[in-house]
């Protein structure tokens, strides 16, 4: 059965190499070209044509990708659903998150702001500093990203309206220890001990292991 998987912002197809290696018949879903303006749920429609519908599939989608997945939910039905370092609603989203919507203080922060927070960021962040090659990946990834779909993605992300009508068997891994989405938000999570939200790219041996499990 094929395994779809959807990356978060500021990443492609090379976040998803260890986990893509070991699980048979996964496909990275490429970010689609996007217009300025349009809603994610406008914008995940684009993702219909790159999935096979006609025969049984998964869908694995982490931060930004898993809220994508969110609202694919809404056209297809997949046999499983795995959101990692993400949230399945809107009300599962830190205040200072949310209130961006009414401040849209977010909107000060350029595409080419947000992979210069990358490369300079990741120098505060523990993890990235005790592992030289993951921050390197960051900050490629962030870096072949096109300035104005990172742009479009935060404001994107910070207008998501999603309801807490999503469906009940979601598989949701989370870190204890995830900053940019608490894990304390969260309703019916799995948690990673000490997982933070970059994780996936940290701890992907265990990250996969636990997504062959529940695959």
């Amino acid at each position: 059965m094929t395994t779809y998987f959807i990356g978060g912002i500021a990443t492609d197809e090379r976040f998803y190499a260890y986990p893509l290696s070991q699980i048979p018949d996964a496909v990275y879903l490429p970010f689609p070209a996007h217009t300025a303006g349009e809603s994610m749920a406008a914008y995940c429609l684009k993702f219909l044509p790159l999935i096979n519908s006609k025969a049984p599939f998964n869908l694995v989608g982490n931060s930004m990708g898993g809220i994508m997945v969110m609202e694919l939910l809404k056209h297809v039905q997949p046999e499983k659903v795995i959101l990692i370092s993400s949230v399945k609603c809107r009300s599962e989203m830190p205040w200072r998150l949310r209130q961006l919507r009414r401040s849209k203080l977010h909107r000060l922060l350029p595409g080419r702001g947000f992979i210069a927070g990358t490369r300079y960021g990741g120098l505060l962040l523990p993890e990235l500093r005790r592992d030289p090659a993951v921050r390197r990946l960051t900050i490629s990834m962030a870096r072949h990203n096109d300035p104005a779909f990172l742009y479009w993605c935060v404001n994107a992300i910070v207008n998501w309206q999603g309801g807490d009508d999503y469906r009940r068997d979601i598989i949701h891994i989370h870190g204890t220890r995830d900053s940019m989405f608490p894990y304390r938000n969260l309703s019916q999570a799995i948690p990673v001990e000490g997982g933070t939200h970059l994780m996936q790219l940290t701890r992907k041996e265990e990250l996969t292991r636990l997504l062959l499990q529940y695959l």
